[in-house]
């Protein structure tokens, strides 16, 4: 999704009657979580400005840094327990009504797609955000960031020989 249309359906989520569906969807945005990484967090896996989501598809816990904006949106959320209550059906209409194109079966997708795209695209580290992700394998990480195998093509230009002129 672009900036736009993340901006669109924020205005679609605070038009929802279901008062966790926008806090959730910024944890997905700001972390790369799953959708139900984000619905099922704990107020006790926040530490300082970090969330650890555990029960995690990969089997392995992952801490990954939040703003302190943020962190402090979710410590006046709730104080213990459960952040959020059942909310995708609030988001799946949200998005709806933003009436952005997805491919099929990506909706709650979409933000974790989104966290991987402008990560990279803000100049962010794909090593950094396999990690990020809990991804085992960098293929499966360029997938999510939307990189063609030929990104690594930039080592040609970008190694410390291609500024040399050797005989």
């Amino acid at each position: 999704m672009t900036t736009p249309q993340i901006e669109h359906l924020f205005e679609e989520l605070q038009k929802s009657k279901n008062a966790d569906v926008l806090l959730a969807t910024k944890i997905a945005l700001a972390t790369g979580a799953r959708w139900s990484e984000a619905q099922f967090l704990r107020r006790e896996q926040l530490q300082g400005e970090a969330v650890t989501f555990t029960n995690t598809k990969a089997g392995k816990n992952r801490t990954v840094p939040i703003a302190s904006r943020l962190a402090e949106e979710l410590r006046a959320h709730k104080e213990s327990g459960r952040l959020f209550g059942p909310c995708y059906g609030a988001f799946r209409e949200a998005m709806q009504r933003t009436k952005i194109e997805l491919p099929e079966g990506q909706m709650a997708h979409v933000l974790r797609h989104t966290f991987a795209s402008h990560f990279i695209m803000n100049g962010g580290n794909i090593l950094t955000l396999q990690r990020i992700l809990g991804h085992y394998s960098i293929t499966v990480t360029m997938r999510y960031a939307h990189l063609a195998p030929d990104h690594l093509e930039e080592a040609k230009k970008m190694n410390p020989l291609a500024v040399l002129t050797l005989s």
